[in-house]
């Protein structure tokens, strides 16, 4: 990894920040984090480092301890995380959570087809009915 884009501190614009700007520990902590492009060994990463932090960011689910006057504070969930999660939970409600079986499906499905064959045909009706007047 040579570069990436993130948000400018300033006014949030995208920049590239390249990693040779980072020290080797910093290289190794954003290696870790994003191995995979998903933090799939769940770390949490605690720095003051701010290039490293700008760039985990980026990432979503990569959560982040800032040191700020003695406390140890968890910074909110990242655009990224917010957004990836958001795209989850929709794609989970059109699916109704993962819960349904098979044949829930299947049920729902054939629910579905024969209520639009029943409109269709109440549409047909009511046309013909409207054509005969």
């Amino acid at each position: 990894i040579e570069n990436e884009r993130v948000p400018n501190r300033e006014d949030g614009a995208m920049e590239t920040r390249e990693f040779r700007d980072f020290s080797q520990a910093s290289k190794d902590i954003h290696r870790l984090a994003t191995d995979g492009g998903d933090n799939r060994l769940a770390y949490f990463v605690a720095t003051q480092d701010d290039a490293l932090s700008d760039s985990l960011r980026g990432r979503p689910y990569v959560p982040l301890f800032r040191l700020g006057r003695a406390v140890l504070l968890l910074e909110s969930p990242s655009s990224a995380s917010r957004s990836y999660t958001g795209s989850r939970e929709r794609a989970k409600l059109a699916s109704a959570g993962g819960l349904m079986t098979t044949e829930e499906r299947e049920m729902v499905s054939s629910v579905r087809r024969r209520d639009k064959r029943k409109r269709r045909e109440e549409n047909a009706e009511e046309q013909k009915r409207a054509e005969r007047r």
